[in-house]
């Protein structure tokens, strides 16, 4: 660039920026492999999570749970078997118009296309399956029942309780 040959000065400055930005980033991810890594699900699932009956319409869900307590997934109940899981993403593949007549089970993901974890498998194992997915919640299942659910949120506030007591 110094020497009078701007383009391919900018390009070398480019291409080092690009490397250092991807180096930073595997040094992050190297992080939070090792603080992950060993831990089972079951430290960082919430084992309080949203129940909503298949019948509720999605526009009294964004009344009284979205937009209220801010919740953004739910677990969607047939009796008291799990049915599904209704996300707020999910959600928004409905067009508006319709919220006031679709249900929470005509929207829902069913349980058998949900992605899901068991409390004892390995926490970072369980955040790249999220990556891979493209999913920000995993229901934790253990022998067919709900026993919590782990969300991306949940293994932050972890990996922030453990840094704040220095472990």
């Amino acid at each position: 660039m110094l020497g009078g040959d701007v383009a391919n000065g900018l390009w070398i400055a480019f291409i080092g920026w690009f490397l250092e930005s991807a180096a930073v980033a595997q040094i992050q991810q190297q992080t939070i492999r090792g603080a992950l890594a060993g831990y089972p699900v079951s430290v960082a699932m919430d084992r309080e999570y949203a129940e909503i009956p298949a019948g509720v319409t999605l526009q009294q869900l964004v009344d009284e749970h979205i937009l209220a307590r801010g919740q953004r997934s739910f677990v969607v109940k047939e009796g008291d078997e799990m049915a599904g899981l209704l996300t707020l993403h999910r959600m928004k593949e409905t067009p508006r118009p319709v919220w006031a007549t679709r249900t929470a089970r005509q929207a829902m993901i069913p349980l058998a296309q949900t992605k899901r974890v068991r409390p004892d498998a390995e926490l970072w194992s369980a955040l790249e399956a999220m990556n891979r997915d493209g999913v920000n919640q995993l229901p934790v299942m253990d022998n067919g029942r709900m026993v919590g659910m782990l969300t991306r949120e949940g293994i932050i506030s972890y990996l922030r309780t453990r840094q704040e007591l220095g472990g």
